[in-house]
């Protein structure tokens, strides 16, 4: 019974913080899909008007002479008669020359490959806004409840610093990105439904170019494995947010960024070295030519680090619990 009470009572924090950021944390995803659906949607819906109007501008006329060169002649006239013409000659290969362009050889019709990049990029705008609305709740909450004296109502309930401290931690670090995933899985669906009814619309094979073309299972299971993933290199970065915001006495954000830049500063001009940033670009989301806000698991030699992140975000956590206990006045 007294374990039921507690996760009643843990829920009952959870649904709180959802409630009172409702507009970030539930709201928001739900814009960025009608809005990405509704572009998507305005296309298909003058694709058609689009087309006839390119129709009636312009007519380009590619034809191929006997010696492989290119004429294109784009016609604006009712006589026929070419407003523009541009010829593209082509040079001999070079001997040894393997360049599939080559002269003479005739150049199959390459269908793109698999459209799980694209849906990819979809799912990384939804991570990129994730990681901001996650990181602007968690150096927002435990301020905001000490700005506004809400702190001295909890510490009047039969609640304790620990469970509302992993209440608002667990929102940012599982319930939010759990919702951001669903959003980001209906985005895109609806992204594929709208596509396969603009080729139909074109008189295109839907299916073949793609339905075909999407490998469901490795998208979602990918997406899956790489939330999990960011989930357990930004422990450490939120739990000192958190800490951050239950600190601060005026901005939240320069005391979770000023002691960590004068620390790589301080390396860097008197060691001479930059181990600290190589050791926090770990933690911290970035651009590395990949998806997953450029979070990546390399094997055995990522455990240490990951290990001494998790004990420093349990670190990070006693000292937000600490803090709100004692420190709650501004």
């Amino acid at each position: 019974p007294m374990a039921e009470g507690r996760s009643q009572t843990y829920i009952t924090l959870v649904l709180r913080e959802l409630q009172e950021y409702r507009t970030s944390l539930c709201w928001t995803p739900l814009v960025l899909v009608m809005t990405l659906c509704g572009v998507l949607l305005v296309a298909v819906l003058l694709a058609d008007h689009i087309s006839a109007i390119g129709e009636s501008v312009s007519q380009v006329l590619p034809s191929r002479d006997e010696a492989g060169n290119i004429s294109i002649r784009i016609d604006s006239s009712v006589d026929g008669e070419p407003a523009l013409e541009y010829r593209l000659e082509q040079t001999p290969a070079a001997p040894g020359n393997l360049n599939p362009g080559s002269v003479g050889q005739e150049q199959p019709e390459v269908l793109a490959g698999t459209l799980n990049p694209l849906l990819q990029g979809i799912h990384n705008l939804f991570l990129f806004i994730l990681i901001l609305v996650c990181a602007n709740y968690l150096l927002a909450t435990l301020f905001n409840d000490r700005r506004d004296r809400s702190v001295l109502f909890w510490k009047s309930m039969p609640v304790s610093e620990w469970e509302e401290v992993l209440a608002k931690f667990s929102v940012a670090i599982l319930v939010t990105p759990a919702l951001y995933f669903i959003a980001s899985l209906l985005a895109q669906v609806m992204c594929l439904l709208l596509g396969m009814l603009l080729l139909w619309r074109m008189e295109m094979d839907p299916y073949a170019l793609v339905l075909a073309r999407v490998d469901g299972a490795t998208l979602i299971l990918g997406q899956l494995g790489g939330f999990v993933l960011m989930a357990l290199w930004l422990a450490p970065s939120y739990a000192w947010l958190l800490f951050a915001s239950a600190g601060a006495r005026r901005s939240p954000f320069m005391l979770a960024a000023g002691p960590l830049l004068a620390f790589i500063l301080g390396e860097r001009i008197f060691l001479g070295t930059s181990h600290l940033a190589t050791v926090l670009s770990r933690h911290l989301p970035h651009y590395s030519g990949g998806g997953y806000a450029g979070f990546s698991w390399l094997g055995a030699a990522d455990i240490p680090q990951m290990i001494l992140g998790l004990l420093f975000t349990l670190a990070a956590l006693a000292g937000a619990v600490y803090l709100r206990r004692y420190y709650f006045e501004l």
